[in-house]
């Protein structure tokens, strides 16, 4: 071994070792064994902390890996979950326009024709559920049995879709609730918990569904109702294995493990991926705990490991919210863990072992290389030994290798030539360094700043006069103090770290400096180490900062109220961007912004929707110039010549500011579109001053409006048409008589037919207002009672007196009394003027014949009025209930238009249908489809046949 090797084999000396020779022995002693050390250490300390290391953070790092995977494959599934809950409300806003749900609305469509269409809806759209709900909740339709008396509690969805908002979103109901939408959801959402020690053994019966609704277009004739429909999650296979197909595609884990996928509501699972092999994976089963609390406690997500039967699984939790944000439920996800785990550990087993012969085979060539090491730097030793001992002329030898150590004995040996040169430029330096002394002196004492010079302890060495005067101190007391004593800020033992550690370059750093009198002022103290006469000193710089602290502390309350201020002013733009945003987001009218240069800067959605302009969104619309825009607009239009374009309509405000109108309001245009609807819009300008927003243009849809008022014309100028006819032979004739004398027989023909046209006029105003009442009260003048139906038809046939040479009507009723639930006055008042008219044209005769009957259902009764007369083309009979219609364009026959359009707003509110039938020179038929009364049984069936009527 070295240690034991005698000096002389480390360099030329030959002597006997003598006493001073124990201190080389030694430093070779503790060299070998520092050498030895460092040869070894990739073994010993290198190669166990490596591979502790990679033990530690190459499972962090795997984890972390599975663990991303995780919440990828989460946020899989909770996108699945939300494409399927807006398929769902996309599939009720397309639901709710077709004419086959729209026409479920009719009052005349009974509840089991309702509820077949709507059963076969739901199956054909694959939804658990389907009803239409009333504004106030009840339910007028469901596609499976529900209560009679069912109302649907109020929730968000519901709400946005009375605003008119298609809405879907996850809901939590119980089962009560779940009642009202359908008599076999309890049933469905009943799932059993699992055993598991861990509570009561009562089931799951909360349902966790899709839920989503869909307001029916606004009618005249129709209530306000929306479509209600959905999915139940729970005991979803479907749903649930469609989920873990997307997401574990078979094949794509290792060891061809299967991945599961799982839907939990009160901590228990509801639904759950079937697999291969069950491991003992059931409906019910728990959620770990520590999930539970995670997602309750408002987090989102939980991520860690679950054990599911006999193995252990990645498991990752996302919380399900409903529409008001509140946690309702959570959807997981998990692959097996062991697969993994092999893998990690045959991973590190490998690299351990590559790792431990690597590291033995460095430390077996670091030991040689030491061993070598060692005896080459003996002969170095030997040299500096001899020079010691005052041959200033030994030399080290040359080795005949060409490394580092021999670069070390080359330079060792010139450092001994420099040696000898230095001896003699030694002393003519040490005049030159007596002068240099001299003249730092001179400066030290005319120092401006203070300049302290300290010991290795603190204790003060040497001042100039310029740190006395700054300290309050006279030179001579300065020199019996520490630096301590003025140091207000530091203790004495940070003090002494801060000078312990003073490097070559030295410190600086701003403090507090107490005077002789007690006060104190901020400073900055440069603090530097020196060396001369083989002693250590610190150098302190001391120079006063009050002015400048002050000036900082003035800048930075500036900076700090500057800040505030430009904080507040950030905050409220933001928040009124973000509120001019929202409104401009949803607002139902089109908006487009442009810039100085007349180009789009933005343009809301509504803008498209009203110009069907679907071509011109995002960037293909901003930046257009508005002479462009206005070319599209006026293509769009019946007449392009409407439509002045911008420029012009810029004009025309600039020529209104320039009249000064005073209180007129902005200038609008009206424009008439093409396409489907005729759709008209308002258009109006409003110009900007802003730096960005030169003008506004606001498009706002007018078509009801303009719908409105034709029809309010239209009604008013045919009135108008009608009450002039009798008018003007009223007036006519009694100008006739005033304006001259009359046989006593030919004045009261005049009389006569006065009096005629005057009961025409009173006649066409009483049945005016009879139908204005009809409309505006709804029925809720109506008293509906039990009404026995042939009853009725005596009284109005044995009432009505038939013209001159005619034959009563002929009734043909059934012996089986027919009982319905209506007005009496009104349906009499229905029946008297479909027999009138078929009196009125029939003037060449005939029989005239009432009938009724009941259809095989036992649900609807009819009533028939049938003639011989004139009839009426296919024309005629799609518009024998406008009002004022006529179908004699003769003038012969008597009447006012109105007395069908009457009989069809009755029969409406009772909820029944009118049907015409007729043809030209066969005469014609009118029936009357009313629902039937129910006959005396048992309480509960006669609510449900009530509540089945419409309102």
């Amino acid at each position: 071994m070295l240690q034991n090797a005698p000096l002389s084999t480390f360099g030329p000396e030959t002597e006997a070792p003598s006493p001073s020779a124990s201190g080389p022995r030694r430093w070779f002693g503790s060299l070998r064994l520092r050498l030895l050390a460092i040869g070894l250490m990739p073994l010993i300390v290198t190669f166990p902390l490596v591979l502790a290391a990679l033990v530690v953070l190459g499972g962090q790092r795997v984890h972390s890996i599975l663990q991303f995977n995780l919440r990828s494959q989460l946020g899989s599934a909770l996108n699945y979950l939300d494409q399927r809950r807006n398929e769902r409300g996309a599939q009720l806003g397309r639901l709710v326009r077709t004419p086959r749900v729209q026409a479920l609305l009719d009052p005349g469509v009974g509840p089991d024709e309702r509820q077949r269409v709507l059963a076969e809806l739901a199956e054909q759209n694959d939804l658990d559920y389907l009803l239409i709900v009333l504004d106030d909740g009840r339910v007028l339709g469901a596609a499976s049995p529900v209560d009679a008396t069912a109302r649907l509690a109020d929730d968000p969805v519901l709400r946005q879709a009375r605003i008119g908002l298609t809405t879907a979103a996850f809901a939590r109901l119980p089962p009560s609730t779940l009642a009202t939408l359908g008599q076999a959801l309890p049933d469905a959402a009943r799932v059993p918990r699992a055993s598991a020690g861990d509570g009561p053994d009562t089931p799951i019966q909360d349902g966790l569904l899709i839920h989503a609704a869909a307001h029916f277009p606004l009618g005249v004739d129709t209530p306000d109702a929306m479509l209600v429909g959905g999915s139940l999650l729970n005991r979803n296979t479907t749903l649930i294995g469609h989920m873990r197909e997307l997401i574990f595609p078979i094949g794509t884990l290792p060891d061809d493990t299967e991945g599961i996928t799982l839907l939990a509501i009160e901590g228990r699972t509801v639904a759950i991926s079937q697999q291969r092999q069950n491991g003992g994976r059931t409906l019910g089963m728990p959620v770990p705990p520590e999930a539970a609390r995670t997602l309750l406690g408002g987090d989102p997500q939980w991520l860690g490991r679950q054990t599911l039967g006999d193995a252990e699984y990645m498991t990752g939790y996302q919380r399900l919210v409903d529409g008001r944000g509140q946690t309702i439920g959570a959807v997981a996800v998990a692959f097996p863990y062991a697969p993994y785990q092999r893998t990690i550990h045959l991973l590190l087993w490998s690299v351990g072992g590559v790792l431990a012969m690597t590291t033995l085979l460095v430390s077996a060539s670091n030991v040689a290389t030491a061993r070598q090491l060692v005896g080459r730097l003996g002969h170095i030793v030997g040299t500096m030994a001899q020079v010691r001992r005052g041959a200033r002329g030994a030399r080290v030898e040359r080795s005949g290798h060409h490394d580092e150590l021999e670069h070390l004995a080359q330079h060792f040996n010139r450092l001994l030539d420099t040696i000898e040169a230095q001896d003699a430029a030694q002393r003519s330096a040490q005049k030159t360094i007596a002068d240099e002394a001299s003249r730092r002196r001179a400066l030290f004492e005319h120092e401006r700043d203070g300049v302290v010079i300290v010991n290795h302890d603190g204790s003060v060495f040497e001042a100039n006069p310029a740190a006395a005067v700054m300290l309050g101190h006279t030179p001579e007391r300065l020199l019996q103090l520490s630096i301590a004593d003025w140091e207000a800020q530091f203790s004495l033992v940070e003090l002494r770290k801060i000078i312990e550690t003073l490097g070559p370059v030295g410190t600086t750093f701003e403090s507090v400096l107490r005077r002789g009198d007690g006060s104190t002022f901020p400073a900055e103290v440069s603090l530097s180490r020196a060396e001369w006469g083989g002693r250590t000193f610190v150098v302190a710089l001391l120079r006063d900062i009050s002015e400048r602290k002050a000036a900082q502390q003035q800048w930075a309350r500036f900076q700090d109220n500057l800040a505030r201020v430009v904080d507040q002013r950030t905050r409220e733009l933001n928040e009124r961007t973000e509120e001019l945003n929202t409104i401009f987001a949803i607002s139902p009218d089109g908006v487009v912004s442009f810039d100085r240069r007349g180009r789009v800067v933005s343009a809301n959605a509504a803008f498209t929707r009203l110009t069907g302009l679907t071509g011109l969104t995002g960037p293909a619309l901003q930046g257009m110039d508005e002479a462009s825009l206005s070319d599209q607009l006026a293509a769009l239009c019946v007449q392009p010549e409407s439509f002045p374009g911008l420029a012009a309509m810029r004009q025309t405000l600039a020529d209104d500011d320039a009249a000064s109108i005073q209180g007129h309001s902005p200038r609008r245009w009206q424009i008439d579109l093409t396409g489907p609807g005729q759709h008209v819009l308002e258009i109006s300008l409003r110009v900007s001053e802003s730096d960005h927003v030169s003008q506004v243009l606001y498009l706002r849809d007018i078509t009801h409006e303009s719908e409105i008022d034709r029809m309010k014309s239209e009604f008013l100028s045919t009135a108008a048409h009608e009450l002039r006819t009798p008018m003007a032979s009223i007036y006519g004739f009694t100008e006739l008589m005033l304006a001259r004398p009359f046989s006593e027989e030919k004045r009261r023909d005049l009389l006569e037919t006065i009096a005629r046209q005057a009961t025409r006029m009173s006649t066409i105003i009483d049945e005016l207002l009879d139908l204005a009442r009809i409309e505006a009260r709804r029925g809720k003048d109506f008293v509906l009672e039990a009404v026995e139906l042939q009853d009725v038809i005596r009284l109005v046939a044995g009432d009505y007196q038939p013209p001159q040479g005619r034959d009563a009507p002929l009734i043909e009723v059934g012996a089986a009394p027919i009982t319905l639930h209506a007005d009496r006055s009104k349906l009499q008042q229905a029946l008297l003027n479909i027999l009138s008219n078929a009196y009125k044209y029939s003037p060449g005769g005939g029989p005239v014949r009432i009938a009724c009957a009941l259809d095989p259902t036992g649900r609807r009764a009819s009533v028939s009025v049938s003639d011989q007369g004139l009839g009426m083309t296919r024309e005629q009979c799609d518009r024998v209930f406008e009002r004022f219609y006529r179908a004699d364009t003769s003038g012969h026959i008597p009447g006012t238009g109105l007395g069908m359009s009457i009989v069809k707003e009755i029969v409406d509110i009772h909820g029944g249908q009118v049907e015409v039938r007729s043809a030209p020179g066969e005469g014609t038929t009118v029936t009357l489809v009313l629902p039937v009364h129910a006959r005396p049984r048992e309480a509960s069936a006669v609510a449900q046949d009530l509540a089945a009527l419409p309102a």
